[in-house]
């Protein structure tokens, strides 16, 4: 009979490499706050201040169709110097970053200086990080089944199943893909688009992975 040794051997016949997968996802979320300040002889007057200016920026931002789960407030009142400083807060995220810059730009040009407008800060959804970190998995396994492929023809050999698939390092970085280990070096500060860019998020996944070899013409005997 057949030598169950050989025929172990047989099934062992394997081809097994690595190789790195790759994506990225620049930032789908921003976050700006809104800072209405006023200073009076009395806390009525400087709360009467500070409303009208921040029912205008509401007002702005329901104008602009932003959520109002995306809006919250916060207000505080200060004696200084025998003068109420009231402050009040708007913290706002936009889903929409063109929207985003359209609703800041609006802002400053239609309001004074007692009310600051942040520059945004662009960060990711969870489920977008989530989703980038799998493509970039995804992708990786692909690149190591294509170069497997590519090397069974060489051998005149046949791929098989995969017999085994393991994630051996991941890597994340935020910024240019080319500039993981460097700043950007700019003096100043950068306009929306550097921006958007030093906040993409890349990451990079190596996987080991092998899968069956099948000799060619086994693998046409077993179709025919």
């Amino acid at each position: 009979g057949e030598n169950p040794k050989s025929r172990a051997a047989e099934k062992c016949r394997e081809i097994q490499v690595s190789a790195v997968g790759e994506a990225f996802a620049t930032p789908n979320r921003g976050r700006v706050s809104v800072v209405v300040r006023s200073q009076k002889e009395t806390v009525a007057d400087s709360k009467n201040s500070v409303s009208r200016r921040l029912d205008y920026v509401i007002q702005t931002l329901h104008t602009h169709n932003v959520k109002e789960g995306d809006v919250s407030t916060t207000r505080s009142v200060r004696r200084i110097d025998g003068l109420f400083h009231v402050e009040a807060e708007v913290l706002v995220v936009f889903v929409d970053l063109i929207k985003c810059q359209e609703v800041c730009n609006f802002l400053v040009e239609k309001l004074d200086d007692s009310v600051t407008v942040s520059l945004p800060c662009f960060f990711h959804a969870p489920h977008s990080v989530d989703n980038v970190r799998r493509q970039a998995c995804v992708n990786a396994v692909k690149n190591a089944r294509q170069k497997a492929i590519e090397v069974t023809r060489l051998l005149r050999q046949s791929l098989g199943h995969p017999i085994m698939i393991k994630e051996e390092h991941c890597h994340e970085w935020e910024g240019p893909a080319a500039a993981q280990e460097t700043g950007n070096g700019q003096e100043g500060p950068m306009t929306f688009q550097q921006r958007l860019t030093s906040g993409t998020l890349n990451v990079s996944v190596k996987v080991l992975a092998s899968f069956e070899l099948v000799p060619r013409e086994k693998s046409k005997g077993n179709k025919t």
